[in-house]
């Protein structure tokens, strides 16, 4: 068997001839298939977000100013993790974050369930998320104070 052909020129290191380059559409198509496959990353469902986001008002000071800054998946499946900022007393601004674990849905429910909150303080206790998905999070005034519910 013999090795790939090169061209030898003085002073020069070899060449590979153009018989073992890869054809250009084939460069071409490994790229388009990777950059398919980056875009398949994992998004956010909404009802799962619009649900977490409503959690907040509840785990911070009545009438504190809530910022959403960010909403990403969290590291398990079904999570969801917001980033946001509260501006408390005297002006100051606290960044903060909660992660709402969802369990999964079966097809005869029609919204997400929430089984747990971490915050940057630690986990929120189960009866505590319960009391707040059976007091709170079903009633008009969550949606209304939910953060991103404002125009």
């Amino acid at each position: 068997m013999r090795g790939p052909r090169v061209k030898l020129r003085r002073g020069r290191l070899p060449r590979v001839t153009r018989a073992l380059r890869p054809p250009r559409i084939a460069v071409l198509a490994f790229a388009g298939a990777f950059l398919a496959l980056a875009a398949c990353g994992r998004t956010v469902d909404d009802d799962m977000a619009t649900m977490c986001r409503m959690t907040l008002p509840a785990l911070n000071a009545e009438g504190a100013e809530l910022h959403v800054t960010r909403i990403a998946p969290g590291s398990g499946a079904r999570e969801v993790r917001i980033d946001y900022s509260v501006v408390v007393e005297r002006g100051a601004l606290r960044r903060r974050f909660v992660v709402c674990g969802f369990s999964a849905i079966p097809r005869s429910q029609i919204e997400p369930d929430l089984e747990t909150l971490v915050t940057e303080t630690g986990p929120v206790s189960g009866a505590s998320v319960h009391l707040m998905k059976r007091f709170w999070l079903r009633t008009p005034e969550a949606f209304e104070a939910d953060p991103g519910n404002r125009g």
